[in-house]
């Protein structure tokens, strides 16, 4: 038996061998066209700016109002720490300063959070008031407002009661370590406006 061989098959026309060769190459490069206009390539392009921001709440512009009692002016130890001392020695004497929380910084802030310490016994508010508020004596709340570029003005007082019984009257010394604190967030849309 006689076995072909591939020149056999092609060797006496090779322009059937080039006509088979050049349709494979054909359908290959068809087969390459179709693949490639099946091909998607997406981009997303964008420029993101960012602003320069800055945060800065401090304390600022202290202010001895009024006082009848003995004491040494109130002092800002740093941005956010103010200092006060003073003695009440007889029913109506106080001492009362006001105090600016300025909002320096680029981004509105609100309150977080007062607290105020120690709370008075029940016995010491017959004949002490402690108080920090606004100066138009509006309570200080959270969500609050401190809007960039702007301050509130808080009110201290601290009174001896004049409007107290002999039985009301304290019968030791005592020393009170008072803390007001008030913390500062970023505001967001719950904020409410320091009333007037």
């Amino acid at each position: 038996m006689y076995r072909r061989s591939f020149k056999d098959y092609f060797g006496r026309d090779r322009k059937a061998l080039y006509m088979i060769l050049a349709i494979v190459m054909i359908l290959v490069l068809t087969l390459t066209v179709v693949y490639a206009t099946l091909s998607t390539t997406l981009n997303i392009n964008g420029t993101a700016d960012i602003s320069s921001a800055s945060w800065d709440i401090h304390l600022d512009n202290i202010q001895l109002n009024n006082r009848s009692a003995t004491t040494t002016a109130p002092s800002i130890t740093n941005s956010t720490t103010a200092t006060f001392s003073t003695t009440l020695s007889k029913p109506g004497d106080f001492y009362e300063f006001t105090i600016d929380v300025v909002n320096d910084g680029s981004i509105d802030a609100m309150i977080d959070g007062v607290t105020k310490t120690p709370e008075l016994t029940d016995n010491q508010k017959k004949y002490l008031n402690y108080i920090v508020e606004y100066q138009n004596g509006e309570p200080i709340n959270n969500k609050q407002l401190v809007s960039k570029g702007s301050f509130v003005r808080l009110k201290v007082k601290l009174e001896f009661r004049k409007d107290i019984s002999a039985s009301d009257l304290p019968t030791t010394s005592e020393t009170l370590n008072l803390v007001f604190t008030v913390n500062y967030v970023q505001a967001d849309e719950n904020g409410t406006s320091v009333p007037n």
